[in-house]
């Protein structure tokens, strides 16, 4: 049996860059995807970080950890994953999700509340992640759709749809392509180019760059 797991946790195609994964993590399982990025806006470049950490808290109960822009978001993630429905194989599936928004930097003084929803559809190949969020104070919907396949044992390319809107405001659309490459089990090194599909922008490009490591307990 231990063997088997193991076959199947090689066979896995890796997360991708920004979206979160539609099921939780297994009890023990553990992914932590850090970024780097330099993004282009108005003539000029600014460097940031990226980073994700997600496990599993019980057998439907799934934590993520992430901020996307380290450096200029005075705000951190803090999400609960709670798995509805999932296949018998795992890789297809439902989750509700709650998420608060805790201040780690000046300027932020209160925690924001966000729900919605995660889902996956996938096999050893290709996996489909998406994810929508709601933030009830700003009346925002926030979220992103990603597909990660298998080219070899060693590439993985990754498309991803980020988006977001609100009312009284026109949505933001950004398109990624990037790749996966398998360093060794456990190890992926990614490399990712965004681009705006909508007139309203928040930057004209931008580029990110980084691991993602996988472990078990």
């Amino acid at each position: 049996m231990a063997a088997r797991a193991e076959e199947e946790e090689e066979e896995e195609v890796p997360h991708p860059f920004f979206t979160h994964m539609g099921l939780p993590e297994g009890v023990g399982v553990y992914n932590l995807r850090v970024l780097g990025t330099a993004t282009r806006a108005d003539g000029s470049s600014d460097g940031d970080f990226a980073f994700h950490f997600e496990t599993g808290l019980t057998s439907r109960i799934g934590l993520h950890v992430r901020n996307d822009r380290f450096r200029t978001n005075d705000k951190t993630e803090a999400m609960f994953q709670f798995t509805a429905f999932v296949s018998k194989n795992g890789m297809n599936g439902f989750a509700p999700l709650i998420e608060f928004e805790f201040p780690t930097r000046s300027g932020a003084s209160r925690v924001n509340t966000l729900a919605g929803f995660t889902t996956s559809l996938g096999s050893s190949a290709w996996a489909f992640n998406q994810v929508v969020h709601y933030d009830p104070r700003e009346d925002m919907l926030d979220g992103s759709v990603a597909l990660v396949f298998r080219a070899n044992r060693f590439l993985f390319p990754v498309v991803e749809v980020l988006g977001e809107g609100g009312k009284g405001q026109s949505s933001v659309a950004n398109v990624l392509g990037g790749i996966k490459v398998r360093l060794r089990e456990g190890i992926n090194l990614g490399f990712a180019y965004q681009l705006p599909l909508t007139n309203r922008k928040e930057f004209s490009s931008q580029l990110a760059f980084g691991p993602e490591v996988g472990w078990t307990r």
